[in-house]
């Protein structure tokens, strides 16, 4: 029989789909994770390039300010010498002119020291610059300190002969290295320029190509959702349909059943029967055969209330021994031999449900157990514990972690007759839905399913405190139905 859960069905696609499909993907994250790179390569290249420039521009600046403060310096001191000059031979006074060249030369030293210090710090210049303009400095100071003294000869001596020869050696070391940073300056804007148009193409390139692979690939997970959602929806259709013809079904096969019971009894009960053996036997198997039909039944529908989360509960305070009775005795009558032991207790549940449970989990153990059933029921840590256990072989290790799964059989064998492999199944949902649990224990020869229930707000402790075995209800040696 089909599964009456509504599962979503997804879309598979074929193995070699997917291998090109993760192909594709791969290459695309490789080819982004290139250009990213290499995108990142080229700013970082603009950025180093970008300072190298700025250390160039700057040492070109210190060479033409030590250029221009040379000028200066040359054209000031040899005013100076030349005002002393025309004092010394006319009699002009002149001395005011002298001291305003003669500060003006001093302040030109030190723009040329400040200079000619900045251009070594930003540049891997030449000693010649070093030295020639520290003869240039000496020279102009030793003119400056003639004239401070009254030695006008000396000092035009000295700005006729050395003064000029020590400022163009100077001007000439100077120009060469500024010459040299001029051609770095150029050489490395021109390169940051073709850095830049690459950088510009690849980012140009890279967007709109990696927004169109995007769009692409988010259009073709748009429609593989839209087609899974349609498939979705179907399923949806389906299961629900499924669900309510199960429904109407289990109804319909309910009204029957009933009659068929309720005959059965009544030709139980009847003398004539009754002193057939022949005729007690065909009632017998009537009962119990309808008993299976109508606890399938229940199952069926159980399941489609619970897979339509339609599955609601009625708690009450019951008396756990008077429950196992109500299940336990019609399955006797059908020729089922039972050990019973239950402590009487109130339990919070659901009678249907409860019912439900005991009846699936003996009719588990009549199918697949033992030849010996037993039900004990006892309090345990503030619960009910109720175990249903037959001294058959147990479960195999394997179907332990699939034991409460629907439709559980063992390897290839087949369901057994009688069973839709909703049972245990059942038993779970229900004992969790009435706030208890379910689970399996092998011990001391038994296999043994346990279901806790909570127990009642309020407890009759000195009626319900030892174990008592049901009256009439003794271990038989009836033949079992299998």
């Amino acid at each position: 029989m089909a599964s009456f859960r509504t599962r979503a069905v997804p879309v598979v696609a074929r193995p070699g789909t997917r291998a090109r499909r993760r192909g594709r993907l791969a290459a695309l994250t490789m080819g982004i994770g290139v250009a990213i790179i290499v995108v990142f390569a080229l700013v970082f290249s603009i950025a180093f390039g970008t300072k190298g420039v700025a250390r160039h521009a700057t040492a070109l600046h210190h060479a033409d300010e030590a250029l221009r403060s040379a000028t200066v310096v040359r054209s000031q001191a040899g005013m100076a010498t030349h005002l002393s000059i025309l004092e010394r031979d006319f009699g002009l006074d002149a001395s005011e002119a002298i001291a305003l060249t003669v500060g003006e030369t001093r302040l030109g030293l030190d723009d040329l020291a400040s200079s000619v210090l900045g251009l070594i710090e930003n540049t891997a210049s030449s000693p010649a610059i070093e030295s020639t303009a520290a003869a240039f400095k000496a020279t102009v100071h030793t003119i400056l300190g003639a004239l401070e003294d009254g030695d006008v000869t000396t000092a035009q001596d000295l700005a006729a002969d050395d003064l000029d020869a020590d400022f163009r050696a100077f001007t000439g070391a100077v120009v060469i290295e500024r010459d040299a940073q001029a051609a770095e300056v150029a050489s490395a804007s021109a390169l940051m320029g073709r850095i830049g148009d690459i950088a510009r193409f690849l980012v140009a390139f890279l967007v709109p190509t990696s927004a169109i692979l995007l769009y692409r690939d988010l259009s073709r997970r748009q429609q593989r959702q839209r087609d899974l959602e349609v498939r979705l929806d179907t399923e949806k259709e389906l299961g629900k349909a499924r669900d309510e013809f199960v429904a109407n079904a289990s109804h319909e096969l309910r009204t029957p059943l009933t009659s068929i019971f309720g005959l059965a009894h009544l030709l139980e009960e009847d003398q004539g029967v009754a002193t057939s053996p022949g005729a007690v036997e065909m009632v017998g198997m009537i009962i119990s055969e309808t008993n299976d039909l109508s606890r399938m039944v229940d199952d069926l529908l159980t399941t489609a209330r619970l897979d339509a989360g339609a599955l609601h509960y009625q708690f009450e305070n019951l008396n756990v021994l008077d429950e196992v009775r109500e299940v336990v005795e019609p399955m006797r009558r059908s020729g089922t031999a039972f050990q019973v032991e239950v402590q009487p207790a109130l339990v919070r549940s659901d009678r249907l449900r409860l019912r439900q449970v005991v009846r699936n989990l003996l009719s588990n153990a009549r199918k697949y157990g033992g030849p010996t059933i037993r039900v004990l029921g006892r309090l345990e840590a503030g619960w009910y514990e109720l175990r249903v256990e037959d001294d058959g072989e147990g479960i195999p290790h394997e179907l332990h972690d699939r034991l409460f799964q629907r439709y559980l059989h063992k390897g290839d064998l087949p369901l057994v007759l009688g069973s839709v492999g909703l049972g245990l199944s059942i038993v779970r949902a229900l004992a969790e839905g009435m706030g208890g649990a379910v689970w399996y224990e092998r011990r001391a020869g038994w296999t043994s399913f346990v279901v806790r229930v909570p127990l009642a707000t309020r407890t009759d402790e000195t009626r319900f405190r030892e174990p008592v075995v049901a009256s009439g209800w003794t271990p038989t040696d009836a033949p079992r139905g299998h």
